[in-house]
């Protein structure tokens, strides 16, 4: 089928609000007074990492990054992570690993003497984990699209 042309439907949202990006969030809930870039070294450690996991590049151009003769002898602080891999670990430390799994015991007319366990996660709490996620910024559609599959635009 091919594609003439998508639309935005009119009028269709409304932005309430914004909310915490894992970074925000990890700033937020893991640095004190004593520590204000855990679980970097320093503001500038904090602010690299940031950005290096917000803009857009890959792993093997963080690396690349990373492995510069600018990083290592002419910045003031060097990194404590040698890798885009080392950098992710440290932060996936101290993330949540997403919203919280629940379980249910369920009994199915077809079987009443197997009851089965339905694990399960609340919708809500999953959209707004992955809403905070950097890597979907600009993938996410907040409003309906008109997709039409014809030159009339029917």
């Amino acid at each position: 089928m091919d594609i003439f042309e998508a639309r935005p439907f009119p009028d269709a949202s409304t932005v309430h609000g914004t909310c915490e990006t894992v970074f925000q969030k990890l700033h937020r809930t893991t640095t004190t007074p004593d520590l204000p870039a855990f679980p970097f070294a320093d503001e500038a450690e904090w602010s690299l990492v940031e950005w290096l996991g917000t803009c857009g590049i890959s792993n093997a151009q963080i690396d690349a990054f990373l492995k510069t003769k600018w990083v290592y002898y002419e910045m003031e602080h060097q990194p404590s992570f040698k890798t885009a891999q080392e950098m992710w670990k440290c932060i996936d430390e101290f993330l949540q690993a997403g919203p919280e799994w629940h379980s249910k015991e369920v009994v199915l007319p077809e079987a009443p003497n197997e009851p089965q366990i339905l694990y399960y996660r609340d919708l809500v709490e999953c959209l707004s984990y992955l809403e905070q996620n950097p890597a979907f910024e600009d993938a996410m559609n907040y409003e309906p699209i008109l997709w039409y599959s014809n030159e009339e635009l029917s």
